[in-house]
């Protein structure tokens, strides 16, 4: 079924495809696809990586306004978007069956690339092209990023929206860090965690510089989002606080992140390349961002700021600036 987005044009129907996970035969992955009726060859497809905590539908909330998925592709494109092993549509698998303590953190950077790797492969068949417009959000720009500089030639452009690349965070580190050993991720959080309504709302509110988050977002939203993916989770209304599960791997990654330790290198990325954060993010900052422009080895590459905007901007009323930001930097290309 087609939704309708206020004001614009009807709202392209999102389909659901399957890939195998390389090195885990007990999984498949999630991939969500939107397309243009009528495409753009100008315009390479699109494929988008989500964060540490929200899955692929992060992209394509079930609200009018709200799907990032079906503005691209309004424009002409093809657009994708695939969910890391553990998260969303990609949940299923031995690991996140087991109790969270009976495995290692689950589903980190390494293990993302070669996810990502098997999403772009399955676009470039389905497209019939050489290369991939890539984005990617918070966690998702470094794994999107990662992927990028080993596979430069699978890539026309690279978006990185929230952007974290190695600075010392130690608001974060006081969060997820073992407190004997700021240097690894805290022992007690196992291979995936429990993410509750209230646990999305206070993050989402960590960022916010005002005690009305009103002045951000539409009052429901978080309702919205949770109600989402907890639907992704068959286990999420077993307890007497409905909670999804969340892998932990990320943390594990971003732990490395904020002790300044980066996990790529920005010298190998040669292809067209845009940061752009919001404002008010105090998890992507702008020194942080400042210094990876610095170092991106493309000469094309830019960096905008949103504001207001927090982490979250592309949930926020201020996201159609993101949306536009994303449309700029993608616009056809003739080679």
């Amino acid at each position: 079924m087609k939704r309708e987005m206020a004001g614009s044009r009807p709202m392209a129907e999102t389909r659901p495809l399957r890939v195998a996970a390389a090195n885990a035969p007990d999984l498949m992955l999630g991939i969500l696809e939107t397309r243009s009726e009528r495409l753009d060859r100008r315009l390479p497809p699109v494929l988008l990586v989500h964060g540490a905590t929200l899955g692929a539908n992060l992209f394509d909330l079930p609200r009018a306004g709200y799907s990032l998925m079906s503005w691209l592709a309004s424009k002409g494109r093809a657009v994708y978007a695939v969910d890391i092993r553990g998260f969303g549509t990609s949940l299923g698998g031995k690991v996140m069956d087991a109790p969270a303590d009976a495995h290692p953190p689950f589903a980190s950077a390494g293990e993302a690339v070669s996810d990502i790797r098997a999403a772009v492969d399955l676009v470039l068949a389905r497209e019939r092209v050489e290369a991939v417009d890539l984005v990617g959000f918070s966690w998702g720009t470094i794994t999107s990023a990662r992927y990028a500089t080993e596979n430069p030639e699978t890539v026309r452009r690279l978006a990185l929206y929230a952007p974290l690349y190695a600075e010392v965070n130690r608001p974060w580190l006081d969060r997820i860090a073992d407190p004997h050993d700021c240097a690894r991720l805290n022992p007690s959080i196992g291979s995936y965690r429990l993410v509750a309504k209230a646990d999305l709302v206070a993050r989402w509110n960590g960022d916010l510089p005002t005690d009305d988050p009103s002045v951000y977002r539409e009052a429901d939203l978080p309702d919205v989002v949770f109600e989402v993916f907890a639907a992704l989770d068959p286990r999420a209304r077993s307890s007497d606080v409905p909670a999804f599960r969340c892998p932990s791997g990320p943390l594990a990654d971003l732990v490395r992140v904020f002790n300044g330790r980066p996990l790529y290198d920005p010298r190998k990325l040669s292809m067209p390349t845009l940061l752009v954060r919001g404002s008010d993010d105090t998890t992507s900052t702008d020194t942080d961002a400042r210094r990876l422009l610095a170092d991106v080895g493309a000469t094309e590459k830019s960096y905008g700021v949103i504001a207001p905007g927090s982490h979250f901007l592309i949930l926020e009323k201020n996201r159609s600036e993101l949306y536009q930001r994303f449309d700029d930097f993608l616009g056809p290309t003739r080679s």
